[in-house]
């Protein structure tokens, strides 16, 4: 029993630092939205320069990978690929944790909520389910924002990549 009690409390302690990990991967996936649809416009706006495989550093703005290349033009196709994971690597993090994060935060006050509910105190289970519903809805949007970026990006970075390994054969010829 005693055991039980420590556990509960454990979790229970657990419940506020989840629920701000959920809310900053909330903010952090809306603002990561933000600079997705910036990258976007940029990669429009300067798409001829990218084909073209001219221009300046600048004028690849919206290709990070490509702009690695150009500053970087000693650097190995590994090293191309590594430059494109570490941009990738903090968005597909928040999509794996933020929906564990929603769950562990559903779960936990499940139990209280149950108990409330055998003692007849609606109030305090109605309470204790918005939290949980609240926290997992967050983390779940968070986690297909970051998802649908992620998958995108992966896809922007793969051309980059290709390009940039067409240059490094073309300069080995």
């Amino acid at each position: 029993m005693f055991v039980e009690n420590l556990f509960y409390e454990i979790s229970q302690l657990l419940m506020q630092p989840i629920l701000w990990a959920i809310y900053l991967a909330f903010v952090y996936s809306l603002f990561e939205l933000g600079r997705f649809l910036m990258s976007a416009v940029m990669r429009l706006r300067n798409v001829d320069s990218f084909r073209a495989r001219s221009g300046s550093v600048a004028e690849l703005a919206g290709y990070p990978v490509a702009q690695f290349h150009r500053l970087q033009p000693e650097a190995s196709l590994n090293d191309i690929e590594i430059h494109a994971l570490k941009r990738l690597e903090l968005v597909r993090v928040v999509t794996r944790i933020a929906p564990m994060l929603g769950l562990i935060a559903t779960l936990i006050p499940m139990g209280p909520a149950l108990m409330a509910l055998a003692e007849n105190n609606v109030v305090a289970m109605s309470e204790l389910l918005r939290t949980a519903f609240t926290a997992v809805i967050l983390a779940l949007a968070a986690a297909s924002i970051t998802f649908w970026i992620a998958s995108v990006k992966k896809r922007w970075y793969a051309e980059e990549i290709t390009a940039a390994e067409k240059q490094l054969v073309q300069a080995g010829d």
